[in-house]
């Protein structure tokens, strides 16, 4: 049974007051040439400054803006999956709410998506606008996925991805943190689902500071790939019924 939404924007928003309004209305200007019921579930993941109010705000203008909030803030993946949790759309289109992938690129991963029959299409950024440690420990970071869960993808962590909403609504996603979309796509290879990659856009943050810290990000990052090697192979022995 279909949906009545064909798709979903979701995005995890965390003390983006400077940002947050242009990029909604762009996303909602670009929308309405897509074919089908569209909507757009954001989780309001503890913000401290004034994003909240610009959101309520903004659900009075865009009619297919939905706000989830969290009372505190829970991290990226929790407020990934929140929203991913309230979405229905037929197909879901995870996406960063910085401002640094453009949403106009989801067209081309859903036609790829569709004309494959692909259960969903993972972004890869062409080029990484960021500081060189940044891109150099994402290579890295790539480079040891890639080996540790014997997949050939090229940037499993780019946060644009389109993905049939029955598969992503499935995944429970364990990681507070910024390993959500690797462990997105490694848990939806193990549990079967056929998915492709395709070339995106990404550009410097047009205004706000990033919430990154590099380094804990990165030892984090590891610590999470383990756990979730040890969960998979658990998992694959008959040990846990569920990924």
């Amino acid at each position: 049974m279909h949906s009545q939404v064909f798709l979903s924007i979701v995005a995890p928003v965390y003390n983006e007051e400077e940002n947050i309004e242009n990029i909604l209305t762009y996303w909602d200007s670009l929308l309405e040439s897509a074919n089908g019921g569209t909507e757009i579930v954001v989780t309001n993941d503890g913000s401290t400054d004034k994003t909240l109010g610009i959101l309520s705000e903004l659900q009075k203008q865009i009619k297919k803006l939905r706000v989830i909030t969290h009372d505190q803030n829970y991290g990226y993946g929790r407020a990934l999956s929140t929203a991913i949790g309230g979405s229905t759309g037929e197909w879901v289109v995870t996406i960063d709410s910085d401002g640094q992938f453009d949403l106009k690129d989801y067209k081309a991963l859903l036609d790829k998506a569709q004309s494959e029959k692909l259960d969903g299409v993972t972004g890869f950024r062409l080029k990484k606008e960021d500081t060189l440690i940044r891109v150099v420990a994402d290579r890295v970071l790539n480079l040891i996925v890639r080996n540790m869960f014997k997949i050939k993808f090229t940037d499993t962590n780019c946060a644009l991805k389109v993905l049939k909403g029955d598969w992503i609504r499935k995944i429970n996603i364990e990681a507070r943190g910024y390993p959500a979309p690797t462990e997105i796509v490694v848990k939806l290879l193990k549990l079967g689902a056929k998915l492709g990659e395709g070339g995106v856009s990404h550009k410097k943050r047009p205004v706000g500071l990033s919430k990154l810290k590099p380094f804990q990000t990165g030892v984090n990052f590891l610590r999470f790939l383990l756990y979730l090697r040890i969960k998979i192979n658990l998992y694959h022995k008959n040990i846990i019924h569920s990924l």
